[in-house]
């Protein structure tokens, strides 16, 4: 049982804790040091020797030396890993909050409360112990890779990107409207040439047409642009 008077609590990066795991399924080391970590974990031997080594011991997967015990040889193994998270929470952690928590389901916001109060700490370290009791208490290798993958940087959802394409010139000068008679004129001709020539092809084609018209241009200039619109519009149905 850990001493209630010391008001601290293990804490383990998920990602480190199934990393370490997966390294000592591989091959247990016989001596778990700062530099092996180092090298396991990928981080400096002095964040390993403060952040990581005093978790291990108190789970009791290391002996005071960095030894392995017994019962991490029985954390390698799968049908084994619910039984050692019990046992775990059963020597590392208060009966109080044993007693509170002791669902899977249990809300994290409120066991990060109860770390808060009892440790006298702060929201950063209550979550970071809150995350800790939750992951063995899941005791779901399956569930728990998930989310290690999930907190992984660069692992969230991909977003997808969207490109416009506008076939015109950009122009910079401000767009003259267009006289609605003209639209008027345009689609009617449209509409007319559309039931001359109509095709019996399935899916259609929905095509968005943008016209940038210069102030500058001369009414003349704007009748043979609807001129040639007119007559090629149909074509690109």
């Amino acid at each position: 049982m850990a001493d209630e008077k010391k008001k601290g609590y293990p804490k383990i990066p998920m990602n480190n804790w199934f990393l370490l795991r997966d390294k000592f399924k591989q091959r247990t080391p016989e001596k778990v040091t700062p530099s092996y970590l180092a090298s396991a974990l990928n981080m400096g031997e002095r964040s390993a020797s403060a952040n990581i080594i005093p978790p291990l011991r108190v789970f009791g997967l290391i002996d005071d030396s960095g030894k392995p015990t017994d019962l991490a040889y029985e954390w390698r193994d799968d049908n084994k890993y619910p039984a050692v998270c019990k046992i775990i929470l059963e020597e590392a952690y208060p009966r109080e909050l044993l007693d509170l928590f002791s669902d899977p389901d249990a809300h994290l916001k409120d066991i990060a409360a109860w770390f808060a109060r009892d440790a006298k700490v702060g929201e950063s370290a209550a979550r970071a112990y809150s995350a800790t009791y939750m992951m063995l208490l899941e005791a779901d290798l399956a569930r728990a890779k998930e989310k290690a993958a999930q907190s992984k940087p660069g692992s969230g959802p991909v977003k997808s990107t969207k490109t416009s394409m506008n076939s015109s010139s950009v122009v910079s000068k401000p767009t003259k409207s267009v006289p609605s008679t003209k639209i008027q004129d345009l689609v009617e001709e449209t509409s007319v040439n559309d039931r001359r020539e109509k095709r019996s092809f399935s899916p259609k084609l929905h095509v968005d047409i943008q016209i940038h018209i210069s102030p500058d241009s001369s009414p003349e200039q704007i009748d043979k642009i609807f001129e040639s619109m007119a007559k090629h519009l149909p074509l690109m149905g």
